[in-house]
C-alpha cells in the first residue's frame, strides 16, 4: 500500500495510490463540487506500478506540480469488527446458534418487505478480523446457511496460498451451489467504508462450478465478482451464470464478458470478414475458436460454456 501522492494545478487537484494491483484516483477542483474517483484493477503488481507511473507523467505534462499528500488509510488494529461496521443500534449482530464466533445482523424492515438481507460474520483473532458473507431476506434460508457455515467454520484461515482467493467444493450443496469462493480483503471489499477493519474482512459466497475458473487470476475474479454484469453473489437462489471470456480479431488477450455481449458478438460473426473469428475461454481454460462459416456458432458457443 503507497500513501496518496498529490499534484494540483491552480485549483485543479489530482491524487493516486496504489494497493496491491489496484490503483485509486480522485481529482476534481479545490471549492466545487467537480471531480471524480476511480478505482482500477490492473493484472498484476507491475502493471499497477507502471499505471501509477504513468497516469503522474501525463499530469506532470500538463503543468501539474506535486505538493504534500496524505497517508495511505490505517486504522486501529484492535477495533472489533462487530463493533465497527456500521450498523444500528451498535450491538445489532447476535451469536447464531450451533456456531460458536459466527453472529448475523438481521437487516430486515417491517415497512419494506423482502429488500432487507442478512449479515454474517465468521469471526477470527478475538473478533478483530472476520469473514464476511451477505444474503438477501428473499433468498435466505437457515438450512443453506448452517450448510455454508460448516464449511467456513473450519476455514478460519483462508487457504489462499498467496492467491487473492480460493474456490472450494462445498462439503454439502447450498441449493443449487456445489463450491463455495473465499476472497482476500481488497478482493472481496466486504467493508471498505470502514478504513479500521477494511483490510482484515474477508469475503466469501456460494457459487457454481462454472462462474469461477480453477486458475483465475485476481484481475478476472474481481471482473466477475465486481464488474459489469457482475454475479449477483448476495442472491442465493439464482441461476448459474457461467464465464464468458472473448478475445476477438485483432485483441491480444481473453477479456470477461457478458452473456449479451457474447449473443451480440455471434449474431454479427456471420457478416464478419473471412478471416474474422471470436475465440471463447471456458471456466475450464479450454478454448473455442468461431468464425463466420460456423453456421452453428450460438449452438456450439452455448454447449461449450456451461460442459
Amino acid at each position: 500500500m503507497t500513501d496518496w501522492r498529490r499534484f494540483e494545478k491552480g485549483a485543479e487537484y489530482f491524487s493516486i495510490r496504489r494497493e496491491g494491483i489496484r490503483c485509486f484516483l480522485r481529482w476534481g477542483a479545490d471549492g466545487t463540487k467537480r471531480g471524480g474517483s476511480l478505482r482500477m484493477t490492473c493484472d498484476d503488481e507491475q502493471h499497477a506500478e507502471r499505471h501509477m507511473a504513468g497516469k503522474i507523467r501525463e499530469r506532470l505534462r500538463k503543468g501539474f506540480v506535486e505538493v504534500a499528500g496524505q497517508p495511505a488509510p490505517t486504522g486501529d488494529p484492535e477495533a472489533l469488527v462487530a463493533e465497527t461496521i456500521g450498523v444500528a443500534p451498535l450491538g445489532a449482530f447476535r451469536p447464531v446458534p450451533g456456531y460458536p464466533d459466527v453472529v448475523c445482523h438481521e437487516m430486515t424492515f417491517a415497512a419494506s418487505p423482502g429488500r432487507g438481507f442478512y449479515r454474517y460474520l465468521v469471526l477470527r483473532d478475538a473478533g478483530r478480523s472476520a469473514i464476511s458473507f451477505n444474503v438477501r431476506e428473499t433468498t435466505h434460508d437457515p438450512i443453506a446457511v448452517a450448510a455454508f457455515l460448516d464449511l467456513l467454520v473450519t476455514v478460519r484461515e483462508p487457504p489462499f496460498d498467496g492467491r487473492s482467493h480460493a474456490k472450494l467444493p462445498l462439503p454439502e450443496p447450498v441449493g443449487e451451489f456445489t463450491h463455495a469462493l473465499l476472497c482476500s480483503p481488497a478482493l472481496a471489499q466486504m467493508a471498505d467504508a470502514y478504513p479500521a477493519i477494511s483490510a482484515r474482512v474477508a469475503g466469501a459466497f456460494p457459487i457454481h462450478d462454472c462462474e469461477i475458473g480453477d486458475d483465475d487470476t485476481e484481475v478476472l475474479v474481481d471482473a466477475r465478482i465486481h464488474g459489469h454484469g457482475a454475479l449477483n453473489y448476495a442472491d442465493w437462489a439464482r441461476g448459474p451464470k457461467p464465464v464468458v471470456d472473448l478475445r476477438l480479431m485483432r485483441e491480444k488477450t481473453f477479456k470477461v464478458y457478458d452473456q449479451g455481449r457474447l449473443d451480440r458478438v455471434l449474431r454479427e460473426l456471420p457478416g464478419a470478414a473471412a478471416d474474422g473469428f471470436v475465440e471463447l475461454r471456458s471456466y475450464r481454460g479450454d478454448v473455442l475458436r468461431l468464425t463466420p462459416a460456423d453456421t452453428d456458432a450460438a449452438e456450439q458457443a452455448a454447449a461449450f460454456i456451461v460442459a
